[in-house]
This record gives C-alpha cells, structure tokens and sequence, in this order.
C-alpha cells in the first residue's frame, strides 16, 4: 500500500497562520532626511558681525550684490565702501573697497540653517584679518519639491483623489542688533537695529528697544522702513523705545537707529525684543541681547 501522511487539523492551522503572518510582515522604510538646500541666496538685507568689534551690511537680493556697505566699530567709528561678489551654492564670497580703509574680503560656508559661522575677512591692504558670523540666516532659493501626487485614490486611506492645497504663506520676523559692544564713560554711539521679513507675507510688528546698567539712551531715535517709534520713560529714570510698524511686506526690512551713552564705568546691556499679532506669523528671532562693557 502506498503510505499516506496524516496531517491533523492542529497542523493544518499552525501551518497557516504562519503563511498570514509572513505575509504581513512589512519592513519599514527609514525616513528620509529632508534635503539640505544646494543655493542661498541674500533676502534682501544682509548682516554680519565681525570679532574685532565691527558690524558689517548692506542691501542685496538673489545671488549676487554690487552697491553700498557700511560698517560700524565697537567706538562708533563709521566705514563707507562698495561690495561685489554673491554665493554660489553654499560658498558666500564677496569684496568691500571701503573708502579710505583698504580692500576686505569676506568668505565663509553656509550651513543648513542658513547661517555662516566663523567666516573669513581678509583686509587685502595689510594683511589683517578677522572672523565673522551672520547676524540672521541667508535665503534658501532651491526650487520647492513637487507637491505629492494625490489624484489617484485610496479606499484603504480614505484618500478622495482630491488634490491638497498649499499651505499659506507666511511671514518670518527676525530682529538683529548692530553697534560697538565697548564705550568710555560719557561717550555715545549709534546703534542700528534691523529688522527683516523673508517670509512670503507681510504682518504688522511691535518692537521694544531698552538700556539697561551703565548704557543709556539720548533720546535720538531714527526709524525708516515704514517704522514709527516713541521713546518711554520708565520710573527710576530709565528709558526705552518702542517702535511699530502696521505691515513690514514680505522680503522687506527695516531699521531704528538709537543713540546710546555710557554713564559710568561698569556694564551695559542693550535689548531688543519684536512680538506680531498676527498668530500666523513666525518669529524667528524674537529677541537679541548686546553687552556693552562701559570704560
């Protein structure tokens, strides 16, 4: 007789759940990190701060820049000159013939947040040389991804074939501070706060200057941009400024220029601090501290 197997009932059903499990056995795939931008580019207004006490800026949009610079020292002395150059992919290089103070040029890789961190100056007259960082990040001008291909439909997902919208745009507040960070007792200086907005809408903007310690303001305020301002006296005789602005545009700036004066030998703080009541507005740097050392 040919030999048969006999398979219980038991094996049969092991047997299977085995199948069903292997066949739902499902490997995640590793989430993928999102790209990192392969071309910045300036916003519109682009600052820096150099460790030998000097901030550095001016006004540029897209890949490259050639026009005006200024520059301002931890004394208040003022540069004026000219700049040329750009970015190109994550390399930042441009030049600065200031007027009267030799020929500077600057170089620094961009990082993923936008920013530079200890970029190179190089004064092309005598050899000096300094480290800088941004002030506020550069401008991401890579072309968007595509938008996820939602038109065919899922019944397992509830997806309608619908195709999602967009999501609105918004505006992207953020706040820097320029000025010398070391005074003599009696000494006043400018200092330029600058305020920017490279999002993709406008939104209105209060802002608030205020001295505290040894660094005082002198009641010279000057705003431009679209800004007003309107200096407070608060009790114990400090002071500060607040300045607001009804719609900062996308891809605007602005800025307030304040006089600070040092009393006496000791410390000094200048803060500066910008809100929005707009609730879809982004602030991405709400607020920057400088420490002024008073001789």
């Amino acid at each position: 007789m040919p030999h048969t197997n006999v398979v219980s009932r038991a094996q049969m059903l092991a047997a299977a759940t085995a199948i069903s499990a292997a066949g739902l056995l499902v490997i995640p795939t590793p989430a993928q990190a999102a790209p990192a931008c392969n071309q910045y580019g300036f916003a519109g207004s682009f600052s820096l701060r150099q460790d030998n006490g000097y901030g550095v800026g001016f006004s540029a949009k897209g890949t490259t820049v050639a026009g005006p610079a200024s520059a301002t020292g931890d004394s208040g002395e003022k540069l004026v000159g000219r700049v040329t150059g750009g970015i190109q992919g994550r390399r930042i290089d441009f030049t600065i013939k200031w007027g009267g103070a030799g020929t500077g040029h600057y170089t620094g890789d961009i990082g993923d947040d936008g920013s530079v961190r200890r970029g190179a100056t190089i004064n092309q007259s005598n050899a000096n040389s300094a480290y800088w960082d941004t002030n506020y990040p550069l401008k991401c001008l890579d072309a968007p991804p595509p938008p996820a291909d939602t038109t065919t439909g899922d019944t397992t997902t509830g997806d309608t074939g619908q195709q999602v919208p967009a999501g609105p745009a918004v505006a992207r507040l953020g706040v820097a501070v320029q000025g010398p960070t070391t005074l003599r007792a009696g000494q006043g200086a400018p200092y330029t706060v600058i305020l920017s907005n490279p999002g993709d809408a406008g939104a209105p903007v209060e802002l608030y200057v205020s001295f505290g310690g040894q660094l005082q303001l002198t009641g010279q305020v000057t705003p431009s941009g679209g800004v007003s301002c309107d200096v407070i006296n608060n009790a114990g005789g400090t002071t500060a400024v607040r300045c607001t602005t009804q719609q900062l545009p996308s891809k605007a700036t602005a800025s307030i220029v304040v006089q600070g004066r040092g009393t006496a030998p000791g410390a000094g703080t200048l803060n500066v601090t910008i809100n929005s009541s707009d609730p879809a507005a982004q602030v991405i740097q709400k607020s920057q501290k400088l420490n002024v050392s008073i001789t």
